[in-house]
């Protein structure tokens, strides 16, 4: 017998004025939904960053594949930023089963490819959702 029943909804575990953090039980799925809100500075972006890769500890990573969803977030590609985050990344990633970056455009796709080669972290980056969500939970 099925369950007429629609799928539950993605639970919200956290949020603040940069990111909110979704787990998508039923299909072991972490999403990271980036905001448009800028960051006023480098400081505020590694303890923003500090803070969300705690959060993702506590969900424990081995048992999630990882969406991050860009779309809203404004580009930035000065080279403090670009440092910084580069230093951040393998903290924020590390754990999880697969990782998949929803983009808005060909340049927001080009620099998350340039960012896996710097960090080695294999990722599928593409606009089509449903295509990324079935990456995602392919093979448990």
């Amino acid at each position: 017998m099925t369950s007429s029943f629609p799928p539950a909804a993605p639970k919200q575990v956290w949020r603040n004025d940069y990111f909110l953090v979704l787990v998508d039980e039923p299909r072991r799925l972490v999403r990271n939904v980036r905001t448009a809100r800028p960051y006023d500075s480098i400081e505020q972006l590694e303890a923003v960053m500090e803070e969300l890769s705690r959060v993702l500890d506590g969900l424990g990573r081995s048992r999630y594949a990882l969406l991050i969803d860009t779309r809203a977030a404004i580009g930035r590609n000065d080279p403090t930023f670009e440092a910084t985050m580069r230093r951040l990344r393998p903290r924020w990633l590390s754990g999880f089963r697969r990782i998949g970056v929803l983009v808005q455009s060909v340049v927001g796709a080009m620099q998350i490819q340039r960012f896996a080669r710097e960090d080695g972290f294999r990722r599928l980056i593409t606009s089509n959702e449903a295509e990324l969500i079935e990456y995602l939970t392919q093979g448990g």
